[in-house]
């Protein structure tokens, strides 16, 4: 036999085998299609979900450069599916359902049509973006976006002198975990702040008051997920209980998702496996006082810590292996009923560590011991916040409209290093605190951009301690061996990024509570990528990574919409 035909043999012969192989392995899709529309044709950057009719688990995937769409073979069984799209600007007439088979490919293509009302489907960074204002009157706008969409004000009819009725019922459910559907009285009574007019007026101009049936501004709109940015699979958990708020999330070895929630005392566990979710009851510390929690961090044993907020200053331990629940609380003397410890975080010793903003203090309790440790968050002669304030002013500003003038340093998310010291979130006082936990020592530094209201943040094993700058809508990085800050913007506007956490691969990756967007930066290049969510409004605070895999999970937890998500890059 020639040395030709030999060659043409053997490559046959690979070819046979790679296609009996393929014939007999899974299709590469279990559901494809092509995006389309009237307007644009084949569109791409177009969210699909698909839902198993009566299950928890949505899956989505981005339509690419020619508008096709595909969900690989593993992330959908057998079963009814409910397809839905986001694209703004867009909506799919009618519910469309496909059949999935095992081992089959199902071909669906979209047709979108122009959505009847924009106005609906804007994120609050949109709703920035269009309204008129300067900057102070968009400073003070911002904050109305934690607690609801920004289309609520938008849509209202309220003249000047309705906004100053308003504003103070605004201010009455001024906490973050207050819905539109689900308001929540504040913990305490509160001192009514004073109404600017000012600010009254500037709401009534940029609404429907005065029989305005449109707005006198342009509607404007980010631009779709292009290139590197559709490539990846999100998958969303829709949480059992009617009324989930979950605030923080954490990963322990076996991969289930743990959660807190922000307005009731429960905490779950999250199979992303099955979609299973089982809860529990946080124990009860203080009768008649609020029960929910913001924070919630995993110790080397896989234990779950939370700290109690208005339940006083304490930290309850949730044993997984027993179900138990155990509680070490601060000194009485810091434990009295206007204690309020919201933020916490275990160190690699184990310890515990707990900020309280009304007294400035920091906790560290000992789980072994038993003993508890008090530092002073903040150097002699800072600045403390008094609080309350109204909704529109707190977080350092003062309570005139627009005012940046009174400062204080207030305690908010953190870490503990390889060294055992806090580094921790000033967001009153827009600092980076380090703690240094064997003199007792406090050192601030100040973020380059002036209030940029840095909230929470981690570090990565690179000792950098990554944070999310909120009012700034940045990414910040603070260098411990430099003591130096860099900050980072992402392309999209307003995205009011609330928590940071870098990964093994030194990238950093950021929730926008303003835009839907997972962001994910390459330090080194500072290139951008920007994952949006299917879910409009759900607001991210917190954000976690699974290294454990490849590529890396990212988990986030979308508060205002009872789901948890799962961030998959493909590339």
């Amino acid at each position: 036999m020639s040395k030709k035909r030999f060659f043409s043999l053997v490559i046959g012969v690979i070819l046979a085998g790679m296609l009996l192989a393929s014939s007999k392995g899974q299709p590469p899709a279990a559901l494809t299609g092509v995006v389309t529309s009237d307007a644009e044709g084949r569109m791409e950057g177009v969210l699909v979900t698909a839902r198993l009719e009566g299950g928890n688990i949505s899956v989505t995937v981005v339509s690419d450069a020619q508008g096709r769409y595909s969900f690989p073979a593993n992330r959908l069984q057998a079963g009814r599916y409910i397809l839905a799209i986001r694209a703004v600007g867009y909506e799919l007439p009618g519910q469309t359902a496909v059949e999935i088979e095992t081992n089959k490919t199902r071909h669906a293509d979209i047709k979108l049509a122009k959505a009847k009302e924009l106005a609906s489907q804007l994120t609050g960074g949109e709703w920035m973006t269009s309204v008129p204002g300067n900057e102070k009157q968009k400073r003070a706008l911002f904050h109305c976006d934690t607690c609801h969409s920004l289309d609520v004000i938008a849509k209202s009819t309220y003249d000047a002198e309705g906004w100053l009725s308003t504003l103070p019922r605004m201010q009455f459910y001024w906490f973050g975990n207050s819905m539109i559907t689900q308001p929540i009285p504040p913990p305490r009574p509160t001192k009514q702040a004073p109404v600017d007019p000012e600010l009254a007026k500037y709401l009534s101009s940029i609404n429907l008051s005065g029989g305005r049936t449109t707005w006198t501004y342009e509607l404007k709109t980010f631009p779709r997920p292009r290139g590197a940015d559709t490539k990846v699979i999100i998958t969303e958990y829709k949480l059992p209980r009617s009324g989930s708020m979950p605030h923080d999330v954490a990963i322990d070895r076996e991969g289930n998702v743990w959660y807190d929630d922000f307005q009731s005392p429960n905490i779950g566990r999250l199979d992303p496996r099955t979609g299973k979710v089982k809860e529990w009851t946080l124990p009860v510390l203080k009768p008649g006082h609020p029960e929910w929690s913001q924070s919630m961090d995993l110790d080397k044993e896989g234990n779950l810590w939370i700290p109690r907020f208005y339940q006083g200053c304490s930290a309850t331990m949730f044993d997984i292996k027993t179900e138990e629940f155990h509680t070490l609380s601060a000194p009485a003397e810091y434990n009295g009923d206007h204690a309020s410890c919201g933020q916490g975080m275990v160190a690699p010793n184990g310890t515990v560590w707990l900020s309280e903003q009304r007294s400035g203090m920091m906790f560290e309790l000992d789980p072994k011991t038993g003993t508890v440790r008090t530092f002073a968050a903040y150097p002699p002669g800072a600045p403390k916040f008094t609080g309350p304030l109204s909704p529109l002013f707190y977080f350092g500003v003062d309570e005139k409209f627009g005012g940046d003038e009174a400062r204080y340093h207030f305690t908010y998310g953190g870490a503990v290093d390889s060294n055992g010291d806090p580094i921790y979130c000033d967001i009153g006082g827009s600092t980076i605190a380090v703690l240094d936990h064997t003199t007792g020592q406090v050192t601030l530094y100040s973020t380059p951009t002036p209030n940029s209201a840095p909230r929470r943040g981690r570090i990565d094993t690179g000792g950098h301690f990554w944070f999310g700058e909120w009012m700034a809508s940045q990414l910040g990085m603070f260098d411990p061996k430099t003591k130096n800050i860099k900050e980072w913007r992402p392309p999209t506007p307003w995205s009011g990024l609330y928590s940071a956490a870098g990964d093994r691969n030194g990238d950093a990756w950021a929730g926008g509570m303003s835009t839907d967007y997972v962001y994910r930066l390459n330090s080194k290049t500072g290139e951008w990528r920007e994952y949006l969510l299917p879910t409009l409004g759900g607001q991210i605070r917190d954000i976690r990574i699974d290294d454990s895999g490849t590529p890396e999970r990212v988990w986030v937890p979308l508060d205002h919409a009872g789901i948890i998500a799962k961030i998959e890059p493909l590339e």
